[in-house]
């Protein structure tokens, strides 16, 4: 070969660099296989992990009970109360409105306060565990009573390890600096910061762990903790029912709490009701005390009257008169009280007063809008003292109802102006009359005239008296009574299950994520495998025939490259050699003598191992048959035949040793070696010398096959200038250690070179199939690792894949 067509040959090697692997091929179902049972450990170990994960999680979470109470409310305004049913709202907002009220003042100070007081949730007691630690609800071993000095040692953590049922140790932390001291049970303890004293209770057993914690709880802090976790909702907005839930790590608790709020709401309801009608009772002895005097007045009048003149007889000409005089007077009282409560109403509202007390009195105006005003001004005036009990005077809830107290206000005192106007009006009128009709009575008798005047009076007097007083009894009879304004539907039950956390979907939750993890690892170790695996994947990959695959040898461990073939001549190798061989004699029909390059792309791809092995085959064929180790820069072919390499191909052609003399014979008797020889420094122009054609021709004469292994082509070109002269050329491909951007290399080296002569061995798989196509296997990162159908056992921790392998 000329120096001009070994720079082409040198350019063309060039192009056989690898490259980047091809990561989304089509989808290969082989490979996935593979993958998968590669990954199937992990895939079990993740769940495993997992497994335990969710259990630990589950050991030591706290669990959360949860206990709830159904309310059905009975809501009535305070116009309904009174019989005033004229007031119009819409329906559905009237009760959303009514509702919402209730739940606020549930969920109020208020409530919360009495709350506190109702359950001793002043100090809480705990029990330290192993890990977590458990409140001792009402089932402490001791109790505290207290007295704080200090604000900041509100909340904070008091350690009490009980020594025996005389002594315990009790420990804190003050200012940073841990403090302790032993004191007996019963002991006044004096601190500046506190008082305590501590007495066991009966439920102090010495049989038990004794060490334990508690803290005093602020007044804030609790509210806090119980609003964060009571919750209060519309079950059935139609039905008038409410929900009132209570989370706690302690379900018991839980439960009275519920139990406790649902006393607490009963209470403070019976409680606003019987303050309203005291205060409705107390406007009513009011009236009654001005309207008795004005009766005993008038008694007192007419009784004084009949003694002076001795008669109470009534003309019959003057009874229709009379009459009329005694309705126009009663409608003249009528106004007068009117107004009067008109002027104490401008004055409830001057002075910014509760406008229940004038709630009763509502039946005796006749503006209908007027009395929904002031229904409305009672109501949010309760609406602004329950958001007052949770809320700032600052805050923009309060702010709100204050400005639209303040706007309806205005609104009022418009609606008394007018309603005075009115009434000043008809009693302008009501006076005409009278006055009319009393001219009338001038004609009449004057002791006549007195007697009805003051029996008039009278009359009236008396009539409103008593109907003050059925009011007060009304009112007395409602108030004895009283009875809350809803119907508890399902009371409070403790919980066996907790509801936080769900044991089922926990474990089903990590179920899924070691799945998911194991599924996704199985993804990326697919997308991550970028190697030749089969040989099918490998017949669709490259231009190149495929002339079978070589099974992995894993009988025993080589450090180097093996002639083994004549050991195990029925093992799964020499079959797959001897299929290799017959698919030979297809490529090459009838030709007796042929020449036989093997090459691979790198290094550690079994190209030495299926050069001895394969000779091998085709000399226990009965064909005369030499090896040729042209692979001078790194020789390694006599350690496979166990022989030496003092003298070989570098020296045969340069003339300094015969072939008879480097000639070396193998195990099996139609097989001999040649020798790379020593490393010369220029290999490839010792291939291009004449004397190299000149040595094929004299070994033709004596030998059938002549096997010649050669360099990797993707490394050095020698390999291409020996596949030249080859009648084959075999390309070995190692299964799941090749990359996959080989495929590019040998198409571009029969396309570059117009080499037709090239065929492809699959080496290193793990089985071969009936039809010839490799299973995905292990195999070692270094040496061969090849082996047979008995394989030796390793222990399992040798067994475990990499993860990304």
């Amino acid at each position: 070969m000329s120096s001009e067509e070994y720079n082409n040959h040198n350019k063309v090697s060039q192009n056989y660099e690898p490259s980047n692997g091809d990561f989304f091929d089509d989808f290969d179902l082989a490979k996935l296989l593979y993958v998968t049972s590669k990954s199937l450990i992990w895939v079990i170990l993740l769940l495993v992990v997992t497994g335990v994960g969710t259990h630990l999680i589950l050991r030591y979470t706290k669990p959360v009970y949860q206990s709830s109470a159904i309310i059905k409310l009975d809501l009535k305004t305070e116009a309904g109360v009174l019989g005033f049913n004229d007031v119009r709202e819409s329906q559905t907002q009237s009760k959303l409105s009514n509702i919402s009220g209730e739940i606020e003042l549930i969920k109020s100070n208020i409530v919360y306060d009495k709350l506190i007081d109702m359950l001793d949730l002043n100090v809480s007691y705990f029990q330290h565990g192993n890990i977590l630690f458990e409140e001792r609800f009402k089932i402490s071993p001791f109790k505290v009573e207290y007295e704080i000095n200090n604000p900041s040692f509100f909340d904070q953590v008091f350690d009490l390890k009980i020594i025996d049922d005389k002594e315990f140790l009790l420990s804190f932390n003050r200012n940073g600096i841990e403090t302790s001291g032993t004191y007996q049970f019963d002991q006044v303890i004096k601190d500046p910061a506190f008082t305590f004293k501590i007495s066991l209770t009966e439920y102090y057993d010495p049989q038990n762990p004794q060490n334990f914690f508690f803290t005093v709880n602020s007044r804030k802090s609790m509210a806090q903790k119980l609003a964060k976790n009571l919750d209060v909702s519309i079950l059935n907005l139609d039905a008038n029912t409410i929900e009132i839930t209570y989370k706690d790590h302690d379900r018991h608790k839980a439960k009275e709490i519920i139990d406790a709020v649902c006393q607490i709401y009963l209470e403070q309801t019976v409680e606003n009701k019987s303050k309203a009608q005291e205060q409705t009772i107390k406007f009513l002895d009011e009236t009654l005390e001005a309207t008795e005097a004005k009766l005993i007045q008038s008694e007192v009048q007419l009784e004084s009257f009949i003694r002076k003149n001795k008669t109470v007889n009534v003309k019959d000409d003057v009874t229709k008169v009379v009459k009329k005089i005694e309705e126009l007077e009663g409608e003249k009282l009528e106004l007068r009280h009117q107004l009067s409560l008109l002027n104490e109403l401008k004055h409830l509202i001057e002075e910014g007063k509760d406008m229940k007390l004038i709630l009763p009195s509502l039946a005796f105006f006749s503006d209908e809008q007027l009395s929904k005003s002031i229904t409305s001004l009672t109501q949010l005036q309760q609406e602004r003292d329950l958001a007052l009990a949770s809320s700032k005077e600052n805050t923009f809830i309060i702010r709100s109802k204050d400005i639209a107290i303040e706007n309806l206000k205005e609104t009022l005192s418009g609606q008394i102006t007018r309603n005075k106007k009115v009434i000043m009006d008809q009693f302008s009128e009501l006076n005409s009359k009278i006055m009319e009709l009393e001219r009338m009575f001038l004609t009449l008798p004057s002791k006549e005239t007195e007697y009805t005047r003051l029996k008039r009076f009278y009359d009236i007097y008396e009539k409103y008296y008593m109907l003050l007083m059925e009011k007060k009894a009304e009112f007395g009879i409602a108030k004895a009574g009283n009875v809350p304004n809803f119907v508890l539907l399902s009371p409070a039950s403790v919980q066996e299950a907790p509801i936080f956390p769900n044991k089922l979907l926990f474990y089903i939750a990590g179920i899924a994520l070691g799945l998911f993890l194991g599924i996704s690892l199985i993804i990326v170790r697919y997308i991550l495998h970028n190697t030749i695996t089969t040989q099918k994947e490998l017949e669709a990959a490259v231009k190149a025939p495929v002339l079978g695959g070589v099974p992995v040898y894993k009988k025993e461990k080589l450090g180097v490259s093996k002639l083994i073939v004549h050991k195990s001549p029925k093992s799964a190798i020499s079959e797959s050699l001897r299929s290799i061989r017959t698919n030979l004699e297809f490529i090459c029909p009838g030709k007796k003598k042929k020449i036989l390059s093997v090459t691979s792309t790198v290094s550690s791809e079994g190209k030495t191992f299926v050069t001895s092995n394969l000779s091998g085959i085709i000399a226990l064929s009965d064909q005369k048959t030499v090896v040729i180790d042209l692979d001078m820069r790194k020789p390694k072919l006599h350690l496979a035949f166990n022989g030496s390499n003092s003298k070989g191909m570098s020296t045969l052609l340069i003339g300094k040793h015969t072939l008879d003399e480097c000639l070396q014979a193998s195990e099996i008797s139609n097989l001999d070696l040649i020798s790379a020889g020593p490393v010369p420094p220029n290999p490839a122009e010792l291939i291009m010398r004449p004397e190299f054609d000149a040595l094929l021709q004299q070994l033709h004469k004596v030998y059938d096959t002549i096997v010649i292994d050669t360099p990797p082509v993707g490394l050095v070109t020698d390999g291409i200038l020996i596949m030249k002269k080859a009648d084959i050329a075999l390309y070995v491909v190692r299964a799941n250690y090749t990359k996959k951007a080989v495929k590019n290399n040998i198409n571009k080296l029969i396309s570059s070179t117009g080499l037709t002569n090239i065929s492809v061995v699959l080496n290193a798989m793990t089985n071969i199939s009936n039809y010839g196509y490799g299973v995905y296997g292990n195999y070692g990162s270094s040496g061969y690792g090849y082996y047979e159908e008995e394989q030796e056992k390793k222990p399992l921790i040798k067994r475990f894949p990499k993860i990304f392998s």
